[in-house]
């Protein structure tokens, strides 16, 4: 289990590790992004270079809020609380922070307890 935090407006902040080829870990903070229903983790395309990800697919053309965007995917490997995840990338450009997809929800549990401040996933 992860712990969250909420954020300044009650956003739900996690933080995971991203895994690169050489086996480097690197944390960041993410957004679960709830209208992010179709993905695991959209990030955006300069930071998916340095991490030596595989590339699966290129220029996939995917409906956005502010429209259609394209996005290549990559094979991202990530560790949360421990466990390490093979999943799909999304990468693009003008991606303001990276995303935790809905996605997880289907196999992790989300907890959200506003009033009591506790935000967990897994």
């Amino acid at each position: 289990m992860i712990l969250g935090k909420f954020g300044e407006i009650g956003e739900l902040i996690f933080e995971i590790d991203l895994i690169t080829v050489d086996e480097e870990e690197y944390s960041i903070e993410l957004l679960l992004d709830t209208g992010f229903t179709t993905g695991w983790l959209a990030i955006d395309i300069q930071d998916v270079a340095g991490l030596g990800w595989n590339i699966i697919e290129q220029n996939r053309t995917m409906r956005m809020a502010r429209g259609e965007a394209f996005f290549d995917i990559y094979e991202g490997k990530v560790k949360l609380d421990g466990q390490e995840y093979i999943i799909p990338v999304l990468a693009g450009e003008d991606i303001p922070e990276p995303l935790l997809g809905l996605q997880w929800l289907k196999i992790l549990p989300l907890t959200v307890n506003f009033s009591e401040g506790i935000l967990t996933l897994g």
